[in-house]
């Protein structure tokens, strides 16, 4: 096998590799199903990312179902886990999980925390991909 074949053999393994590694909405909700537990936190409604000193998400906008909740936020679809003061969230679009995060709650009614695209947050190793920060306030009441 000559160096071009041996390239183009590396590629499509890499390739390969990359599309079975991504993770599906199904794993993110299970993941979410786990982290799901009692916490009086209301998180319906609006909220916004942008303005501060991490990435812009862009606005969300969120429905909440006991210790769930759905919505979107920018351009992603967002499940999301309610726990104590912790919010977990799976950020999708159709069926491919792009980022899972988990953020806490400030003294000031906010949301930080951070990130990590297509991993579970909470996994082993997850962090050596990157990670994305994220601060989410709540717009209007």
């Amino acid at each position: 096998m000559n160096t071009r074949q041996r390239l183009v053999s590396l590629f499509f393994a890499l390739l390969l590799s990359a599309c079975a590694a991504s993770m599906t909405k199904t794993e993110g909700n299970a993941w979410l199903e786990s982290k799901a537990g009692p916490s009086s936190e209301r998180v319906a409604g609006k909220w916004t990312s942008s303005g501060n000193w991490t990435a812009d998400w862009g606005e969300g906008n969120f429905i909440q179902d006991g210790w769930r909740f759905y919505g979107y936020m920018g351009s992603y679809y967002v499940d999301g886990a309610l726990n104590g003061d912790h919010l977990y969230l799976a950020l999708s679009s159709g069926k491919k999980l792009y980022y899972t995060a988990i953020l806490r709650k400030a003294a000031d009614g906010s949301y930080s925390g951070k990130a990590t695209p297509g991993v579970l947050i909470d996994a082993p190793g997850a962090e050596d991909g990157g990670v994305v920060l994220i601060n989410l306030r709540r717009v209007g009441n």
